[in-house]
């Protein structure tokens, strides 16, 4: 297979390298330069599309078993992200190691920390898949659906359980590869496994080429066929040392872990925190009806793929941040920050004006609910003016991150998560707002977000940061 190739960490032959690196050696015999943020943001914005898309075809397949499948599927994917929540942020925790290391070139303690970190990531997606299918049916309470629409979220987030850990796995490989500066192999397996779940998802559900028809399960059953794939091709290419973090003959569990929770665990609880709010948010919005949680999925999904492009802005900025100070060079690390930033305020500024002026054209390539069609085209409008917002929040939360700062984004983040998810759009429905305001709410949480990270990247205080 063409993506199958061997990425040297010097000269040498990667054996050799890893049996000197084995017995101790700890830095690199050539310096490591990082790369640019161009070349990390291409080939990861192209991988999580890839992947993002995967949500977006299981909701466009979703219509065709009518709006209450709809909503389930979005009930569902609420729950996947709750679930994948945590790992998100232990996969912040070890790429700022990592970049940090991969930059002192440290690469003993970069292949540790990797195993680390995947050891970590299953035992924590285990439980809290297994706590999620126990309380399935107390979770689907919480969105006020009809029994119909309650008895098939049930199923689906049973599902979503079940192969929790093999997308934790996935995303903690895809992240610490991509923390060396190696976007290649992700983005290869990336282009596995959305094609081999995307097919799944279609075969599964409507019962093509003798499979079994398991329609809406079917979506979620077939799109983990690809992941479990890419899975098995990612420990095969690590364990062949045929990846840029090494296989290590000396693990160093205790010591590595106990980082990985110092710096990952605030971040994992930020995005446990975020994914509660959007949870809790979502409950709101299902208290206008069927319609309007439908369209919110519908929408959401839309905006998650053109967020995968200030995803990998912020990815690929928190990575040269953290490379750039474990060389030493807090300065350059700084403005790299603001270079990640500028480069993603202008692709997002152009989906923002994409959505202001075709969002009725969207809405109806979507669905051919009028109502569902109104709604969606609302909320795509309100979301087109905060693109630059979320940016902001994206890029320069991220550099914060990316320097091994976590605490500072876990205060804001339950800031606005108390304030903009919780308690204002529970206000908004007592006084009887109509759905614009929860919409608009939404930009509310990135602007906070956008003030509060740019003030404190500005001070420059998380370039103090040692580990």
């Amino acid at each position: 297979m063409g993506f199958i190739l061997s990425i040297n960490i010097t000269n040498n032959s990667p054996n050799e390298d890893i049996k000197e690196l084995g017995k101790g050696s700890i830095k690199d015999k050539q310096p490591f330069t990082p790369p640019s943020i161009w070349k990390l943001a291409w080939p990861t914005t192209i991988a999580n599309l890839l992947l993002a898309s995967v949500g977006f075809i299981q909701i466009i397949l979703a219509v065709q078993f009518g709006t209450e499948a709809t909503a389930a599927v979005t009930v569902s994917q609420r729950i996947f992200f709750l679930l994948q929540a945590s790992l998100f942020g232990l996969s912040a925790g070890v790429s700022a190691i990592i970049a940090r290391s991969v930059g002192a070139n440290e690469q003993l303690r970069t292949s540790q920390a990797f195993q680390s970190a995947l050891l970590l990531s299953l035992i924590l997606s285990i439980s809290l898949a297994f706590v999620c299918y126990l309380f399935a049916e107390q979770l689907t309470h919480l969105f006020g659906m009809n029994v119909e629409t309650q008895a098939l979220s049930i199923a689906l987030i049973k599902w979503v359980c079940i192969f929790s850990p093999i997308y934790s796995l996935n995303i903690i490989m895809a992240t610490s590869l991509r923390a060396t500066g190696d976007a290649f192999h992700p983005l290869m397996l990336a282009i596995v496994s959305s094609v081999g779940n995307a097919i799944g998802c279609y075969l599964l559900s409507n019962g093509s080429f003798g499979l079994p028809n398991l329609g809406v399960e079917g979506l979620i059953i077939g799109g983990v066929i690809g992941s479990a794939f890419t899975l098995v091709l990612y420990g095969m290419l690590w364990r062949k040392n045929h990846l840029a973090i090494y296989y290590p003959e000396q693990s160093n569990y205790r010591t590595k872990t106990r980082l990985l929770l110092k710096i990952g665990i605030p971040s994992a609880l930020e995005q446990l925190l975020l994914q509660i709010g959007f949870v809790i948010f979502t409950i709101a919005i299902a208290t206008y009806g069927s319609d309007v949680l439908a369209a919110y999925g519908l929408g959401l999904n839309v905006l998650t793929l053109i967020l995968i492009t200030s995803l990998a802005f912020s990815m690929s900025g928190a990575i040269i941040v953290g490379q750039h100070l474990g060389r030493g060079e807090p300065e350059i690390a700084y403005q790299q920050g603001w270079r990640a930033w500028r480069l993603c305020l202008s692709f997002m500024s152009l989906f923002g004006i994409i959505f202001i002026f075709c969002n009725q054209e969207i809405a109806m390539l979507l669905t051919q609910d009028e109502n569902v069609q109104s709604y969606t085209a609302m909320f795509l409008l309100i979301i087109g003016f905060s693109m630059p917002l979320i940016a902001t929040d994206f890029t320069i939360g991220g550099a914060i991150r990316g320097a091994g700062e976590t605490t500072y984004p876990l205060i804001v983040s339950v800031i606005t998560l108390l304030l903009v998810r919780v308690a204002l759009p529970f206000v908004f429905i007592r006084q009887g707002y109509p759905i614009e305001a929860l919409f608009i709410l939404t930009g509310v949480d990135f602007l906070i977000k956008a003030i509060f990270m740019t003030y404190y990247f500005r001070r420059k205080k998380w370039q103090e940061k040692f580990f």
